[in-house]
């Protein structure tokens, strides 16, 4: 506008002045939505959390990641696939901040000195079933034989001993345990006859049905109490981090009503981080999963007590030491005592 544009009188002054006005209300509006918007992200806590299988046992860490409740509470988070006993000791590193993993790697890291915690927990029993090739009839064929794990030291390593117990085989000599990575890896090492038999939990146990493979054992059917899936930090984090670990806990309990309570969007997000497109196994995992996994995520000390009790063949110190030890509940307990989860499930 030039000197000749501008009003002339008072009254085209006032004119101007309030159509000036109404014009940059829209735009201080919009700018005012802009810079929220980026001092919301700006201000937001990133982390990176490390997930450890390829299972429906994952699946409340990606539900609070995917059903937006990360961000609600202030997180931006970057979830990370570590396989098994990897992801504890990345957390140990440094190089992630939280690891949902089983309580296996977790309590043998307490036990080699590792100062990390459990604070929460998605699944508290021992799931998953050991399957063979066809041709294995009973689990006596196994002799001689190789059964698959993912890692030494993870949960399938567990229940590969739970199940050599129960029928009187004796690891090595009896049956060879191979580590195969993941538990995706166990069910193609069985397909390409590298291996006999192995672990598996949905969907991989859905997979090695469709592919002919057959169920020698059903753990699931002991009802062991066990800490299958929980989320561990270390006490420093906690210590210096203790509200974005409460922000956290807070979203993972939101993803776990989520998963109990929306089954088409649980199968969506269990679609993109199994990496699985079959509707059929996604829904038998859906199906397996909803009604065993926690709406509180309390840990369970019992659970931790039998890992404990397992290991202290190999690690007397095992029958040492408390199974409180190996968990800090206070921020759960302050949730819960605020009427948090109450109210969740109440909805």
């Amino acid at each position: 506008m030039n000197f000749y544009d501008r009003p002339q009188t008072l009254l085209e002054n006032r004119i101007f002045i309030r159509r000036q006005s109404r014009l940059r209300k829209p735009l201080m509006i919009s700018l005012t939505a802009i810079l929220l918007g980026f001092s919301a992200r700006a201000s937001a806590e990133p982390i990176k959390l490390g997930y450890a299988a390829l299972s429906g046992t994952q699946v409340a860490a990606w539900m609070a990641k995917e059903g937006g409740y990360l961000s609600k509470y202030g997180i931006e988070a970057e979830l990370i696939y570590i396989p098994a006993v990897a992801a504890t000791q990345a957390l140990i590193a440094g190089e992630i901040q939280l690891a949902q993993v089983t309580g296996v790697s977790t309590s043998g890291a307490i036990l080699a000195g590792a100062d990390v915690r459990i604070v929460a927990s998605s699944l508290n029993r021992i799931v998953g079933s050991i399957y063979a090739r066809p041709e294995i009839k009973t689990p006596e064929d196994l002799k001689g034989k190789k059964l698959g794990i993912s890692r030494f030291g993870a949960l399938s390593e567990t229940a590969a001993g739970i199940f050599l117990e129960r029928y009187g085989l004796k690891r090595g000599t009896d049956v060879a345990i191979i580590q195969l990575g993941g538990l995706p890896e166990i069910i193609t090492a069985m397909e390409k006859g590298s291996v006999e038999a192995g672990f598996a939990s949905p969907p991989n146990s859905s997979r090695a049905k469709r592919l002919g493979m057959r169920e020698l054992f059903d753990i699931d059917t002991l009802g062991i109490e066990l800490q299958q899936t929980c989320i561990t930090v270390t006490t420093k984090y906690l210590r210096e981090r203790r509200p974005v670990v409460k922000s956290f806990v807070q979203a993972y309990g939101e993803g776990l009503h989520r998963f109990q309570t929306d089954r088409e969007f649980s199968i969506r997000v269990m679609k993109k981080y199994l990496r699985v497109d079959e509707k059929e196994l996604l829904e038998d995992t859906y199906a397996f999963f909803s009604p065993r996994l926690q709406k509180i995520p309390y840990p369970t000390l019992k659970g931790i007590k039998f890992i404990l009790d397992t290991m202290a063949e190999s690690q007397p110190r095992a029958r040492k030491v408390a199974p409180e030890s190996f968990v800090d509940l206070s921020v759960l307990q302050e949730l819960d005592q605020n009427g948090f989860f109450k109210q969740l499930w109440k909805n």
